[in-house]
């Protein structure tokens, strides 16, 4: 009996120094930066820096198309940064569309450190602000992609751009998490991202692309953020697809010329 007890107690402290590792190495987890030199030089785009505190600036490209019809806002996954990003934004020019990326804090030439969710979102938020001081709002497209998708999905549940265009985005951070951690408490994520929960806010045209094969954040989350709002969401599916090939699939360019007309 003495041997069960002391096993339990065992399992027990395991366990909570498990958590407690994993609260404080989320961050790391979870964001993935690549940093940039000061004096890097993009192959495209304009730079634009946008101040979202008081010493705090994040680095912007803007890609401008002669005769613009409106602005797609990219917002990016996970790793690296815009010198990576960029050739993802290539996948959505040539609709007449300017193309509007940033590097969140941290990433590339941002400065700052990332912290909470919240301060994501206001960070996002103040870009986005940015973007109705150039074009109306009307005009703005929002793209998210992987990590992107939560934050797009805020945005527009804060917001009223012209349309909502998601690549393999997740249910929510939770569920990511309990699919490989179950035993995880879910109050230790601190980056929940609850994607469901935005979209049930978000009243513009939302398109989800999502790979067959995706290894990272499984088809089924949107197949579960479809059944949300069936009669708004539209799912294309990305048959044979990978994570991290989704955004160069050529069915989500096709498709995000069409609806772009």
């Amino acid at each position: 009996m003495k041997f069960f007890k002391n096993l339990g107690i065992t399992l027990f402290i395991i366990y909570a120094i498990a958590c407690v590792v994993l609260f404080f190495a989320q961050d790391r987890i979870i964001f993935l930066p690549d940093t940039l030199p000061e004096d890097y030089v993009f192959r495209a785009g304009e730079e634009v820096e946008i101040e979202v505190e008081d010493g705090v600036s994040l680095n912007c490209l803007w890609l401008k198309e002669p005769n613009s019809r409106g602005v797609i806002f990219y917002l990016h996954g996970n790793r690296g940064s815009l010198r990576r990003c960029l050739h993802q934004a290539n996948q959505m020019d040539g609709n007449d569309y300017d193309i509007f990326l940033h590097d969140y804090r941290g990433y590339g030439k941002s400065d700052g450190v990332i912290r909470s969710e919240d301060q994501i979102h206001k960070d996002n938020q103040k870009v986005y602000d940015f973007l109705k001081q150039h074009y109306p709002e009307e005009k703005i497209v929002l793209v998210g992609y992987s990590l992107g998708s939560g934050m797009a999905s805020y945005l527009a549940s804060k917001n009223n751009p012209q349309q909502l265009f998601l690549l393999a985005p997740y249910y929510s951070m939770i569920d990511i998490k309990d699919r490989r951690a179950p035993i995880i408490p879910d109050f230790l994520l601190k980056y929940q991202f609850k994607s469901f929960d935005f979209l049930k806010n978000v009243k513009m045209p939302i398109t989800l692309f999502h790979g067959t094969r995706d290894n990272v954040i499984p088809y089924d989350s949107s197949e579960k953020l479809r059944a949300l709002k069936p009669d708004l969401i539209e799912l294309v599916t990305l048959n044979n697809e990978s994570h991290r090939g989704a955004i160069f699939n050529p069915v989500f360019r096709n498709t995000l010329s069409d609806l772009l007309k």
